[in-house]
This record gives structure tokens, sequence and C-alpha cells, in this order.
């Protein structure tokens, strides 16, 4: 009998250890993560790249549209330079042995007026990327960092096509199938 009272008291108090043991393990993680919100955090935040990206295009936009009152011609003469012209959407088959689809939605910032010959350059820039997506793989789109490195060869391809013309590419629209 009194084995069994000693066997039933350890076994309670090992119960007790551990709720000790897990609420003291709950504490120091919970320092820890003060103690390092407070290291890595500074008083200067930075806005992200994604709203510093939009607040560009805001101030383009914005930029563009006609302004009344004293200073319209130099505004307007400003406004001129840039333009933002939307491709058409691409759809086409990805390199690779699963036959994925994919479809893009683009747009272009073009530096200078707009010309007549414009048309024809958005049309050749869409060929270009037409041809270009048909040799990626699927597996080179899958992550963020494979579609960021696809947007730079977007941006080189429409810079080769323009001549220099095209500032960036804004990628409205990725959709793998």
């Amino acid at each position: 009998m009194a084995e069994e009272t000693e066997s039933k008291a350890a076994a309670g108090g090992g119960k007790g250890g551990f709720v000790i043991a897990l609420v003291l393990l709950a504490v120091i993680g919970a320092g820890a993560g003060a103690g390092f919100s407070l290291m890595f955090s500074t008083g200067d935040a930075k806005p992200h790249e994604a709203v510093a990206a939009k607040r560009d295009l805001e101030i383009l936009h914005g930029a563009t549209k006609p302004v009344t009152g004293g200073a319209a011609t130099s505004a307007s003469a400003e406004g001129s330079k840039v333009q933002i012209a939307s491709l058409d959407p691409i759809l086409v088959t990805l390199a690779g042995p699963q036959r994925s689809w994919a479809r893009l939605e683009l747009g272009v910032i073009l530096q200078g007026p707009a010309t007549p010959d414009d048309p024809v350059l958005l049309k050749s820039m869409t060929e270009d990327i037409m041809s270009f997506m048909r040799t990626i793989p699927l597996i080179q789109v899958e992550s963020a960092s494979g579609v960021e490195y696809l947007r730079e060869d977007l941006e080189e391809i429409a810079r080769l096509r323009s001549r220099g013309r095209a500032r960036s590419i804004i990628l409205r629209s990725l959709v793998v199938e």
C-alpha cells in the first residue's frame, strides 16, 4: 500500500513540474520575442517598396493630368514626357513537360511624347514577350524571386525593343494554370 501511495505522489509531482516548466518556457519565449522586437525595430520605419511604387505611379498619373492656372505650360510640358501604355493580354504555353499556361497583363511606362508608331511598338513588344515566355519553364516563376527576375527580363526586352524609351514594366497580373 505504501508503494502505491509513493508512486501516485511521484506521478502527481511530475505533472506539476511539467506545468511549471511549460509556463517558464512561455515566459522566456515572450521575453525573447519582446527583446528581439525592441532590438530590431527602428523609429524611422521606411514604407514598403510596393507602397512606394504605388505612390510613384500616382505621381506619374498626377503629372499627366492637365493643370489649370499660372503654371499650366510648364506642368503640361512636364506631363508629356511620360506616358503609361497597356499591352494586350498575353496567353502562352510555358516550356517544360507540364505544358502549363500563363496569362500576363502588362503596362509599359514610356518616356517622351506619344508618337504615331506607339501601337506598332506595343504590338512588337507583345510579340517579343510572348516569344520569351514560351521559353520559360514553370519552375522559374513559382517563387517570388522568380517573378522578380521575370519582371527584370521583361523590362530588358521592352527597353531593347523601344530603343531605351521604355522606363519600366508594370506587371498587372500573372496567372499560371
